[in-house]
């Protein structure tokens, strides 16, 4: 199966034009003219163990040194430091629409969208809104949904 991840309408993948070294490579936000191989996620799992996303056939994690960790990065190498993320719904905020969290819960970190596109995911803590349901920023909040492309 094939999945997309979208935060505000706007696509989460890696692009294709990018250096050729073996480094990890940063997850972004990409323009909506975006090629299917720079957003056609894999998600390998369970909502219980969570899922190893991968795109273009690498892992994803926060970036560990000498990256940043407070970056989503797809991993060309060291692909057993993979994350399990979780899923998390808020059908508050819409159809299909969840927050990713890394496998240690407790930490309330996850993804974060930037502002511009071309930019790469934030992996920091959640700002979440006292009410109940509990609400969190659009930047924190990503559709995930099954694709089909011709």
């Amino acid at each position: 199966m094939v999945w997309v991840i979208l935060n505000n309408g706007r696509y989460v993948g890696r692009p294709l034009k990018e250096d050729k070294t073996f480094n990890p490579k940063p997850i972004r936000i990409l323009p909506k003219d975006a090629k299917p191989d720079e957003i056609s996620w894999e998600l390998e799992g369970d909502h219980i163990g969570g899922y190893i996303a991968k795109i273009r056939g690498a892992p994803t994690a926060p970036g560990f040194p000498p990256e940043p960790n407070d970056k989503v990065f797809a991993l060309l190498g060291d692909q057993d430091k993979a994350e399990k993320w979780h899923f998390v719904p808020v059908p508050q905020h819409g159809l299909n629409q969840f927050i990713i969290v890394g496998h240690d819960q407790s930490d309330g970190k996850g993804w974060v969208a930037p502002q511009e596109v071309g930019e790469q995911i934030n992996y920091k803590l959640l700002i979440v809104q006292p009410s109940y349901p509990p609400r969190y920023p659009s930047s924190e909040v990503f559709e995930i949904k099954q694709v089909v492309f011709d």
